[in-house]
């Protein structure tokens, strides 16, 4: 939805309103946006307090995602990594979990790649190449991400670098697909942002 900038004017007459008058026009607008709500409820109800409870969800909808799923393809198995990345950014959305952000698609990319890497590694190259594109590119917003946090934090996610570097080397068109995205697999490999 686009943004319309307010004019001075209409922006004091919105402070002239009642009380009353302002909370129902607040309640209308923001009925109508379902991430406003959830993020209000998060802030407001729960105080901000229940992050690691929703982390937990989304970790446990991961666990169980790939339990149950079959692998068909890297297409198919693209299709569940964006369906898991839209929880998660729903999640961070809400509660501006950036340690929940890195954590949870560590997790997804570690996960599909322990589970599914053989299958993947023998698929036709036409047949894996987004999902490739979708990991190495994924890797790459993780080390930026990861770039921006403390350093004591990043100690914490070495092993998922590490592990995630030794799925990727071990996937050689993907690996290749790293390299020339820019991607040093090497860095991940020793845990080094």
């Amino acid at each position: 939805m686009a943004r319309t900038k307010l004019s001075d004017e209409l922006k004091e007459a919105i402070t002239m309103l009642s009380g009353k008058e302002k909370d129902k026009l607040l309640f209308r607008l923001i009925a109508k946006d379902a991430a406003l709500i959830k993020r209000m409820e998060f802030e407001l109800l729960e105080d901000g307090e229940t992050i690691d409870e929703r982390r937990e969800e989304i970790y446990k909808a991961i666990d169980k995602g790939f339990a149950t799923y079959r692998f068909y393809s890297p297409g198919y198995l693209l299709l569940v990594l964006r369906s898991i990345s839209g929880d998660i950014n729903r999640h961070v959305k809400t509660t501006k979990d950036k340690y929940g952000e890195v954590q949870l698609n560590f997790l997804m990319l570690n996960k599909s790649l322990s589970l599914f890497g053989d299958k993947i590694r023998q698929a036709h190259p036409h047949k894996s190449r987004t999902f490739n594109a979708y990991v190495v590119k994924r890797s790459i917003k993780l080390l930026q991400l990861l770039g921006k946090m403390h350093e004591d934090y990043i100690l914490d996610f070495q092993d998922d670098m590490t592990q995630l570097g030794q799925h990727i080397e071990n996937q050689p068109r993907m690996s290749q697909l790293a390299e020339n995205l820019g991607l040093d697999v090497g860095r991940l490999l020793r845990g080094e942002v």
